[in-house]
């Protein structure tokens, strides 16, 4: 018997999920929350507030604001910080912790002693922008955040989930974790019954280009320019959507002027963020996300579901979700030929091959990816590890 199961009549215990944005849990979570339910979890959620701090209170979940800023490198507010978080653990006394993104992950394992012997899971969503730029900055913070990781990590015996083979081989090269306290568990699913596709119009019209994600350099964005810029000048007709806001604080981020250009720029039809990738998606033909590094990108996810035809880069984040092409391209990181090429084949290809193209990419959805399956797995790593 859980020591909570008694307090709050919860047949399996209390499980307390933490990220560093209640928009994340939302809209990338919010299954696996009701699922965990469903299996008889008591679920808390912690979280800064924001725009859906209270839709999640309106599901029926416990929450708790603690100021868990992504970008946050002010030392006394990072204390706070983790003040904050190991109250909330000595408040909720879960008998499990889902900790999601790097940063969570690495304050979570550091106040793990708070929850009092409670079990603690890391969902490493991506590397972030410390493993993907080289810049004299972040080397200088990756040994003592490397430490402090390994240091974590063993005092909380927390058990890691990544997204891919290639980042849980970092972890383990770096000895910060043992194999056998590790899974791979491809992304965080996708909802095919919400993510499906709209049929197509029969009449001809241009193919539609989408670009979905931070315009961040590490997303690719400067690749997806200069892509689009090439295929213009080879005659190539197309309409191009972005969907994505800047990133303020990150340094890989586009700033305010090239923003402002790009909204001036009728090439492109930048819609900034969206909370409504269902319809953009469904009005897609083409998703391009020439990305450097991914644990395994929810956009591409939501982008198969949707039937569309994919074009991104040849990592292990992406490898899976693109069957070269059966449902698209898969090109080298950072080279803009490639991408142009890749992307000429498709707006010249028959809408026969386009239509089995968009067929096999609802196929990968469906049978690699549904988010049934992924929350099945991360419910039973629960189960398994707290009996």
């Amino acid at each position: 018997m859980h020591r909570d199961s008694k307090k709050t009549g919860s047949t399996t215990g209390r499980i307390l999920f933490v990220a560093n944005t209640d928009w994340y849990l939302y809209n990338f979570r919010l299954n696996l929350l009701k699922e965990s339910a469903k299996h008889g979890w008591q679920v808390v959620f912690a979280s800064p507030p924001g725009d859906y701090f209270r839709p999640l209170q309106n599901e029926g979940f416990e929450g708790h604001t603690v100021p868990l800023d992504s970008k946050g490198l002010n030392p006394w507010r990072e204390f706070k910080a983790l003040l904050q978080l190991a109250a909330v653990f000595r408040t909720t006394q879960p008998d499990t912790v889902h900790l999601f993104t790097l940063k969570c992950v690495l304050y979570g394992c550091l106040v793990a002693p708070f929850a009092r012997g409670a079990h603690i899971v890391g969902a490493i969503t991506g590397m972030g922008h410390l493993f993907t730029t080289r810049s004299w900055r972040t080397r200088l913070l990756k040994t003592p955040v490397l430490l402090a990781m390994k240091a974590a990590l063993k005092l909380s015996g927390a058990h890691l989930v990544f997204q891919n083979e290639s980042d849980r081989d970092e972890f383990i090269e770096h000895r910060l974790i043992p194999r056998a306290r590790t899974s791979v568990i491809r992304g965080s699913g996708v909802d095919c019954s919400h993510f499906c596709p709209k049929e197509r119009s029969a009449s001809e019209r241009p193919l539609s280009l989408l670009f979905c994600g931070r315009l961040l350099k590490e997303k690719g964005i400067t690749e997806y320019l200069a892509a689009t810029d090439r295929l213009r000048e080879l005659g190539a007709v197309f309409t191009s959507t972005i969907a994505g806001a800047p990133y303020p604080g990150n340094p890989s981020s586009l700033n305010e002027d090239q923003v402002d250009a790009l909204r001036k720029n009728a090439d492109h039809n930048y819609i900034g963020h969206s909370e409504d990738m269902k319809t953009l998606f469904s009005e897609a033909d083409i998703v391009v996300l020439p990305t450097y590094r991914e644990g395994t990108p929810k956009a591409l996810l939501e982008a198969a579901a949707s039937g569309c035809i994919i074009v991104t880069t040849d990592i292990p984040g992406c490898q899976g979700i693109v069957d070269p092409h059966l449902n698209g391209h898969l090109v080298p990181i950072q080279e803009v030929e490639p991408l142009v090429a890749a992307l000429q084949d498709l707006i010249s290809s028959t809408p026969q091959q386009r239509a089995s193209m968009r067929e096999h990419s609802r196929t990968i959805a469906l049978e690699r990816f549904s988010d049934v399956e992924v929350n099945r797995r991360t419910v039973a790593l629960y189960a398994s590890k707290s009996a």
